[in-house]
């Protein structure tokens, strides 16, 4: 059985902000570590009067300006009849400015972190082309619908 961090985070306010929380001391860590000092959010997570939509969409989001490269992660709520994490390229338009982001819908859990992180540094860092990476992706999302109907295989039998 899967093991889901912050499982409740949709329901209960403090679960939410710690989710968040963990999600920007994780890719703070991340910028870090591969030196990228230009990352920002882009994307406005707040009603007018600056409290958080609590959507999970996106849980984080940023641009790195110097390579005009974004990420933005949702986070779905737990559920093993789905795809746990899948993942695209998108364009994120603004009034002077056209980002490419890669955009990863996740339920929680070890094993779709670190797809994750392996999905983000290919993108961030690696500056994979968009085609590379949408074949990345595809492979990937290939690999974890495999290992969804294994999960339900052996569940059942």
């Amino acid at each position: 059985m899967k093991r889901y961090l912050f499982e409740r985070f949709l329901k209960e306010k403090l679960v939410y902000e710690a989710c968040q929380s963990y999600w920007q001391i994780r890719m703070d860590y991340f910028f870090r570590y591969f030196k990228l000092n230009d990352a920002k959010p882009y994307l406005n997570t707040k009603f007018g009067n600056e409290t958080d939509f609590f959507n999970a969409n996106p849980i984080v989001n940023y641009h790195i300006v110097s390579s005009n490269r974004a990420i933005r992660i949702i986070q779905e709520e737990p559920n093993p009849k789905d795809l746990e994490i899948t993942a695209w390229i998108d364009e994120f338009e603004t009034e002077n400015l056209t980002i490419t982001e890669l955009v990863i819908s996740i339920q929680l859990c070890p094993d779709t972190e670190k797809l994750a992180y392996e999905l983000i540094k290919k993108w961030l860092v690696d500056l994979y082309p968009v085609s590379k990476m949408e074949k990345m992706i595809e492979l990937k999302i290939e690999l974890e619908k495999l290992d969804v109907l294994q999960d339900k295989q052996t569940l059942y039998a």
